[in-house]
């Protein structure tokens, strides 16, 4: 049996101090820096796009594949340290739902109508205006379009491009209480044998796998966020060694151009994410709040009105007008939306790094 220098991860984390906070505020940077881009009309061409890694992957998309596995360690713990489905569902609400809401109601209230081309009188009596809140209150689609709003801009018409995960993500809370009630995130060896079921049936249908796991897909980020539900579960086994990071990005590397290369990647991205997150902590910057979330929320609004504002802008000079700006209004939505929400939460125990 392979033995890898370096504790379990269970061990890792009893001192409840890790980089979760670091890594997600960098890949919540990374997002903005990839939009800035798409944003000044180049698509999605960045520098990582550029080295031609995998079709369709660029910074945004690698920082969203670390959020779901992020997600999905963190949130699997909140379970597993709860056992309570009330209060699991009502810490998932308080954490999405307040940012989210003010972030689509200030959209589609405030800053559309400043900017639209149409009167006051005709954007809010557009149904699109009216379609655009519920559908993304509701979780059901994201909707992205608002009345006269961005036209003229590089990349015209879409508000608010981050929005599409928020209902993915919240389908995944879906999907993880329902293991959770069956007893399946209890049972190791249970859910162990449903991935290695998962991982048996992508491995004998490799090519439509590929498909399947296509970059900005749906299910690529359920696998990302169940391979981070993985790590949870077995963290009494799961090693952080760099020795395995290595050799999983390795794997990877080795196996691009295979019809197996997305089945190397994924458990690489996976396992340097929670490695990055425990294998060396940070302390200074968890005296920080989790501005992550609020960066993610308003940086593509903020990007657009920036390009408007600008007229034909380069991406460097989106990103560098927008990134400030952003973070300042991360700032705000932590302390004065996201943080006092969560104080509602109610948890007999000690709860792990709001996810």
């Amino acid at each position: 049996m392979l033995r890898f220098p370096g504790n379990r991860l269970a061990v890792r984390m009893q001192d409840r101090n890790d980089n979760f906070l670091l890594l997600r505020i960098v890949a919540a940077v990374l997002v903005v820096f990839g939009h800035s881009y798409a944003i000044a009309g180049l698509g999605t061409h960045d520098f990582l796009a550029h080295a031609g890694w995998a079709p369709g992957m660029y910074t945004g998309a690698l920082a969203v594949d670390v959020f779901f596995v992020a997600s999905g360690f963190l949130v699997a713990g909140s379970y597993l340290n709860r056992h309570d489905l009330a209060v699991f569902v009502r810490a998932r609400v308080l954490r999405i739902v307040p940012a989210f809401a003010a972030c689509v109601v200030i959209s589609a209230l405030v800053i559309g109508p400043l900017v639209s081309n149409l009167s006051a009188r005709d954007y809010f009596g557009h149904g699109e205006t009216w379609r655009y809140l519920w559908k993304n209150l509701s979780f059901i689609r994201a909707a992205f379009h608002l009345p006269g709003v961005f036209e003229s801009n590089p990349m015209p018409l879409v508000v608010n491009g981050s929005l599409w995960t928020l209902p993915v993500e919240v389908r995944m809370y879906v999907m993880l209480a329902a293991l959770g009630v069956i007893g399946l995130l209890r049972r190791r060896w249970a859910f162990n044998l449903l991935i290695l079921a998962g991982l048996l049936t992508a491995l004998y249908f490799p090519q439509q796998t590929t498909e399947t796991l296509r970059i900005g897909g749906y299910a690529r980020l359920a696998a990302l966020f169940l391979l981070g539900v993985f790590m949870q579960v077995n963290k009494d086994q799961v090693p952080v060694s760099l020795t395995l990071a290595a050799l999983l990005s390795a794997a990877a590397y080795l196996g691009h151009g295979t019809p197996y290369f997305m089945l190397l990647l994924l458990p690489a991205i996976a396992y340097c994410s929670i490695w990055l997150a425990y294998a060396r902590t940070l302390k200074i910057y968890n005296r920080c709040g989790d501005y992550s979330y609020g960066v993610y929320l308003w940086g593509f609004p903020v990007q657009q009105l920036v390009a408007l504002t600008i007229g034909s802008p380069t991406p460097m000079q989106i990103f560098a007008w927008a990134m400030p700006i952003t973070l300042l209004i991360a700032i705000a939505s932590w302390h004065w939306i996201e943080k006092p929400a969560l104080k509602w939460k109610r948890s007999p125990t000690a709860p792990l790094p709001v996810p």
